[in-house]
């Protein structure tokens, strides 16, 4: 049997392999599970191992007997859902919940969960009790979060693909700060693990884009109970990438109209991307959508609040506790004391508020395909500015609102956003380029990352440890 780098390889390339009995699935399941033991150590991205499902490869599904993982805020029958806090100490869960069943239906095989902050509240990966995860192009900062485990282990060659969620850009953030692709798919596009607002999605972190289209063909639809539903694209996205893309029209912004300060490298990184963009026959226009920014946070933040304090609290009954300073950190704790402040009316007034200011940010779309802007306003920070034990919910907010002031807008608005990975800084960290779309228009997202894949390969900037 020829030897393969499997590196050089995506979960699709991988899949063939096996379709033509070049590899057998356990020994493509064989080599993650060594990665995971070799790698894991030093960045923390894998905490709870399930290599016990390795033993029965799942089904005929079009990924079947690739590696996978699944991140700690979804449920996985009969192994721990820790949520990244100690008030989940013990549990685990009595069935998958509904993207873990999907992912099992198209044979994935799942070898562990990855690291979250408590709760995935923070774009940095840096739970007390989970322990940090780190950065594999530096080891000093951050992978980014919510999904940080996810975007590490991807990244350092661990797992070919992971999945991750994104209420705030907890898919894009990681994608940037790892060099890794990283899509959050329209609302209602996948089905929601968390009902209590409709901010978060499901969908992955990859290292090529059609791997990307091909589990987002995987989960797409809603489940029963959703609120909310997209309607299927007419085909198959991995199809749909091979489709010729035509001009875009962009709007572009690489200081975010001045409404934040951002990082000269953060800037350089989206500028190279608009030359890109012209380079490739783009039409290339300095604009952004005419709304209130900060106040559009404001209230996102007030509906993250309340939003969040109920998740604890179910999470917490789940497993028998009460939410305290005992068994939270303190940025929860002090989280769901400012929640129990705000009156029914403030949290309808930012909803409504939010509702009216969306509207704005999709009619840009009616002049323009796609939106370019920066991920966040700095590259990938030190470990340690998102410390939950000592630091307030407020001061986390405060820093925050320096970094990732950005990414929630398309949470908000439930549109389709990317993070493409084009530009690594003088520290040879990565930073990623992002792209809105119109609502329900993956297609054009996955289009265009596909022509940026092929102008300007990011799988050589591959992070060995």
């Amino acid at each position: 049997m020829e030897i393969y780098d499997l590196h050089e390889l995506d979960g699709i390339g991988q899949r063939r392999l096996i379709e033509e009995n070049k590899l057998k699935p356990e020994e493509i399941v064989e080599h993650y599970k060594a990665m995971i033991d070799r790698k894991n150590p030093e960045l923390n991205a894998v905490v709870h191992k399930t290599f016990e499902n390795a033993e029965n490869i799942n089904g005929n599904g079009v990924f079947r007997g690739v590696p996978f993982l699944i991140k700690d805020l979804n449920a996985m029958k009969g192994y721990p859902l820790s949520y990244g806090s100690k008030i989940m100490d013990g549990f685990k869960a009595s069935a998958d919940d509904e993207i873990v069943r999907r992912y099992k239906q198209a044979g994935l095989t799942i070898l562990g969960k990855t690291n979250t902050p408590e709760f995935g509240f923070t774009p940095a990966t840096e739970s007390v009790h989970l322990g940090f995860a780190k950065n594999p192009w530096n080891h000093n900062y951050s992978p980014g979060g919510s999904s940080g485990g996810a975007g590490a282990a991807v990244a350092s060659g661990m797992i070919p693909f992971a999945h991750g969620s994104d209420g705030g850009g907890s898919i894009r953030i990681p994608a940037s700060n790892c060099g890794v692709f990283g899509l959050k798919p329209t609302r209602g596009r996948t089905p929601f693990s968390m009902r209590l607002n409709s901010f978060a999605v499901s969908h992955a972190l990859t290292r090529s884009v059609r791997d990307s289209a091909a589990l987002l063909d995987v989960l797409e639809g809603p489940q029963m109970g959703d609120l909310f539903a997209t309607p299927a694209y007419e085909k198959p996205y991995t199809e749909v990438i091979k489709e010729e893309l035509g001009i875009l029209k962009v709007g572009y912004l690489a200081d975010f109209g001045e409404l934040m300060d951002i990082a000269p490298d953060v800037q350089q990184a989206v500028n190279e991307t608009a030359h890109l963009l012209e380079s490739l026959g783009h039409h290339v226009e300095v604009a952004y959508p005419d709304f209130d920014l900060h106040r559009f946070m404001d209230a996102y933040v007030t509906v993250w609040v309340l939003g969040g304090a109920l998740a604890v609290q179910d999470a917490a009954r789940m497993n028998g506790k009460d939410p305290s300073s005992q068994n939270l950190e303190r940025m929860l704790s002090t989280l769901i004391d400012k929640a129990s402040r705000f009156t029914a009316m403030e949290y309808e007034q930012a909803r409504m508020f939010l509702a009216s200011e969306s509207e704005k940010v999709h009619r840009f779309f009616e002049n323009y395909d796609v939106l370019l802007h920066p991920v966040t306003s700095k590259s990938a920070l030190p470990l340690g500015c998102y410390n939950g034990e000592e630091n307030t919910i407020d001061e986390i907010l405060a820093v925050s609102a320096q970094y990732a002031h950005l990414s929630p807008i398309a949470n908000v608005t439930g549109q389709p956003a990317m993070s493409v990975p084009l530009y690594w800084n003088e520290q040879n960290v990565p930073i990623g380029s992002h792209f809105m779309a119109k609502f329900g228009d993956e297609a054009t997202l996955f289009k265009l990352a596909a022509q940026l894949e092929e102008a300007k390969p990011w799988w050589h900037r591959y992070k060995e440890i």
